[in-house]
C-alpha cells in the first residue's frame, strides 16, 4: 500500500510539472496564443543591460567610427526580471493578416510591395499603436527594452546575439548584402542564448518605452535592420523612429511580442 502511495504521489507531481508554466520553461518553447507564434520562456533573474564608457571605446575602435547615439547604451546595470515568454520570431505577415481579418485594423504599409510581403516576412509599415494592438488583440503585449535585451543578449553581456564576433552570414545585417527582410528565421546559426531568432539585423524591433538622448524623446526600437552595419545590429543599441514612422512604421521596421508568467 505504501509502495502504491508513492506511485500515486509521483505521479501526481508528474502531471503538475506538465501542466505548470514552468514546464514550458525547461522545454523551452510553447504555443498557447491567438496568432499561434512560437514563444521562448527567458528564465528569471538578473542579467547586465547597457554597457560602460571603457566598451563604447572598443565600440568605435571596431566601427573606426564615433557615433553619438552609442552613448545612450551607457549605463551599465543589473536589471531582475522575472520569467516570460517571448516570440521566437519577428511577427510576420502571415500572422498579421489573421489579426487584420480579425479585427478589421488597416492595412500596413508597403503590404503590397512584393518586397516585403511574402507570408514569412516580418510585417512591416506598422507603428507603434499598431504593433501594441496586435498584441493585445494576441493576448500578450510589446516587451520592454529590458525584457528585449535579457532575450537577445542573455546573461553574458555578449555583443551580438552569438557571441562577441561578428560574422556575416549570421544575421541579414548590410554585410549580407541581401537591401531587404528575409524570411524569419532564416540565421539560425545567429539565434540569442535562448533561441530567440533575428535579434540582430532584418528589422528594427519596436519596444514599449521612450528613448531619450540629448533632448531627443521618441518611442524606442532595438536591434537593427538590413540596412544597418555590424555595429548597428549589437544586443545593446537603442535608436528611435521619426514620429511619422512612429505612426506609420517604415520598410525596416517591425515587432515582435511578449507574455507573462501566470
Amino acid at each position: 500500500m505504501g509502495r502504491l502511495s508513492g506511485i500515486v504521489c509521483f505521479a501526481f507531481i508528474f502531471i503538475l510539472l506538465l501542466v505548470s508554466p514552468w514546464a514550458y520553461g525547461q522545454a523551452r518553447e510553447f504555443h498557447r496564443s491567438r496568432d499561434e507564434a512560437r514563444m521562448i520562456f527567458i528564465p528569471p533573474g538578473h542579467f547586465i543591460m547597457g554597457i560602460e564608457r571603457q566598451t563604447l571605446r572598443k565600440v568605435y575602435q571596431y566601427d573606426g567610427n564615433q557615433v553619438d547615439l552609442f552613448e545612450s547604451e551607457l549605463g551599465r546595470k543589473t536589471v531582475d526580471l522575472p520569467g516570460f515568454f517571448i516570440d521566437k520570431y519577428e511577427v510576420t505577415n502571415e500572422q498579421y493578416e489573421k489579426f487584420r481579418r480579425a479585427t478589421g485594423h488597416r492595412l500596413p504599409g508597403y503590404w503590397n510591395q512584393r518586397q516585403y510581403n511574402l507570408p514569412d516576412q516580418p510585417v512591416v509599415g506598422v507603428g507603434w499603436a499598431d504593433a501594441a494592438e496586435y498584441c493585445r488583440w494576441a493576448g500578450k503585449r510589446l516587451p520592454t527594452e529590458a525584457e528585449w535585451e535579457k532575450a537577445a543578449r542573455g546573461t553574458d553581456e555578449r555583443w551580438w546575439p552569438w557571441g562577441n564576433e561578428f560574422r556575416t552570414g549570421l544575421a541579414n545585417s548590410a554585410e549580407y548584402g541581401l537591401g531587404t527582410s528575409s524570411p524569419v528565421g532564416s540565421f539560425p546559426a545567429g539565434a540569442s542564448p535562448y533561441g530567440v531568432h533575428d535579434m540582430a539585423g532584418n528589422v528594427w524591433e519596436i519596444c514599449d518605452g521612450e528613448w531619450g538622448f540629448r533632448g531627443d524623446r521618441c518611442k524606442v526600437m532595438r536591434g537593427g535592420a538590413f540596412l544597418s552595419r555590424a555595429v548597428f545590429v549589437r544586443t545593446t543599441v537603442r535608436w528611435c523612429a521619426k514620429a511619422e514612422n512612429e505612426r506609420n512604421g517604415a520598410e525596416w521596421l517591425g515587432f515582435r511580442c511578449v507574455k507573462e508568467m501566470k
